[in-house]
């Protein structure tokens, strides 16, 4: 998931260490002095270095600069001089830890002007990314966000850093930090970052924090293996009743991720158990409409599917409209729901939310699914945004995405 950065080298420096003459005057380096010279002693081996570099010659190039850098008395410019070429050359041999040595020591000179200190700190930071070197990396990206400020480039190399160096709290807290500062400037996070965010919690088994990353990853990249991943977290989360796995079930057949013929059969089956045989025979006819179903084990699954069919047969008709309680409404509208009668659920739902009862929550989840059904995409953001029970509403915040 790491992606490489190309290195940012301060064109404008590199052009004054690649101008050297012995005894000539410095530009471009240092604005605070009027004139920055370079003496003999030091320019003769650095003009050699010039020419070499300029043959495509570097690694003799970089003998030569390593002659200058080995003179006694060099000027504090001097001494810099050699730095930014060390880097320039050892950069062309790959030498990225040299490199970023070098770069260091050009910063730490007190030559840079304070204009080009932040492009030199990305510098030194992306040389040392590439040197591997990444507890250093967090710990410039650290500097850098505090003297200089945000900085999206950075911001990833820090979020690989502390993730290639399994500090997956800190890679966390990075990735978020990113995605948050994407989404305030009306973009979408890249979705690496969302996936190092998804990795990192996972590492640390923190299943609200993998919640959450996927909850973005199908808001922004939809695929049935996120939609996937995000129900199986949410299922851990809410646990294993069957009324609980039944609604997961629902969210996967509406996200396209009821693929297998055992989830076909298992969810038709739960729905016989909740007492709505109308979806079990709908979920099954489904399943074999796919050609999911009717394999190798056609037989089961259709006197599965014949059961379901006689069992509806024999409800349906005796629904009616004799519902004295909330909770008989709720349930009764659900039944007309499960047979494709979206306008009766509604007016039940509506009907049985007039008043308080226990499964008020799930009603409204109900509600906003006949409402999406109906193609009633903000009625049904509005009845998944009020609920309020801790175990759907996170059912409820899926389905939202759902209906978006």
């Amino acid at each position: 998931m790491r992606r490489q950065l190309r290195l940012l080298l301060v064109a404008a420096a590199l052009g004054s260490a690649m101008s050297v003459a012995p005894g000539a005057p410095m530009s471009g380096f240092v604005a605070e002095a009027a004139e920055q010279t370079i003496g003999a002693k030091v320019g003769a081996p650095l003009k050699a270095a010039q020419d070499l570099a300029k043959a495509g010659k570097y690694a003799d190039a970089l003998k030569k600069v390593a002659e200058a850098d080995a003179m006694s008395g060099k000027t504090a410019y001097e001494s810099f001089v050699v730095d930014d070429f060390l880097v320039f050359l050892k950069v062309k041999l790959h030498d990225y830890a040299g490199a970023a040595k070098a770069a260091e020591a050009a910063l730490a000179s007190g030559m840079v002007p304070a204009a080009d200190r932040s492009q030199r700190m990305k510098t030194l930071i992306q040389l040392n990314y590439q040197a591997k070197n990444y507890e250093k990396v967090a710990a410039l990206a650290r500097q850098y966000e505090q003297q200089v400020g945000a900085d999206a480039d950075i911001g990833l190399l820090a979020l690989q850093a502390y993730y290639l160096q399994k500090d997956f709290p800190n890679a966390q807290r990075a990735a978020k930090a990113l995605a948050a500062s994407a989404r305030a400037a009306g973009k979408k996070p890249a979705e690496n970052i969302l996936q190092l965010w998804l990795s990192s919690a996972a590492q640390q088994k923190d299943r609200a924090g993998s919640r959450a990353a996927l909850m973005q990853l199908v808001s922004d990249y939809p695929s049935p293996a996120y939609w996937k991943n995000l129900l199986d977290v949410v299922a851990s989360e809410i646990g294993r009743s069957d009324r609980m796995s039944f609604e997961i079930f629902r969210l996967k057949l509406a996200t396209g991720t009821l693929q297998s013929s055992g989830d076909y059969t298992e969810m038709a089956q739960l729905a016989i158990q909740l007492g709505l045989p109308g979806e079990a025979k709908s979920i099954m006819e489904k399943g074999f409409a796919a050609k999911v179903l009717g394999g190798s084990n056609k037989s089961r699954e259709e006197r599965l599917l014949n059961m379901a069919k006689a069992q509806a047969g024999q409800d349906e008709p005796t629904l009616g409209d004799n519902a004295p309680t909330p909770k008989a409404k709720a349930a009764l509208g659900e039944a007309y729901a499960s047979y494709g009668k979206v306008d009766k659920a509604i007016a039940l739902y509506r009907e049985a939310l007039t008043s308080p009862f226990a499964e008020a929550d799930l009603t409204r989840l109900h509600l906003g699914q006949g409402l999406l059904a109906k193609g009633d995409a903000a009625g049904a953001r509005k009845a998944f945004a009020a609920v309020r029970d801790t175990k759907l509403v996170n059912l409820a915040n899926i389905w939202n995405l759902v209906a978006r």
